[in-house]
């Protein structure tokens, strides 16, 4: 902002999710659950 004398712009909440990609974001949150002593499987959800 102060480098290029632009206005605050909000990112969005989903911000972090688009910019990093699904997979990525994934694979930390399992890491982060397997910290915290969990064991993670996750299976795809079946097509309504």
């Amino acid at each position: 902002m102060l480098t290029h004398d632009l206005d605050y712009r909000d990112l969005g909440g989903n911000y972090f999710l688009e910019r990093t990609g699904k997979a990525r974001a994934t694979r930390r949150l399992v890491s982060q659950l397997n910290h915290l002593g969990y064991e993670v499987r996750l299976d795809p959800v079946r097509a309504a």
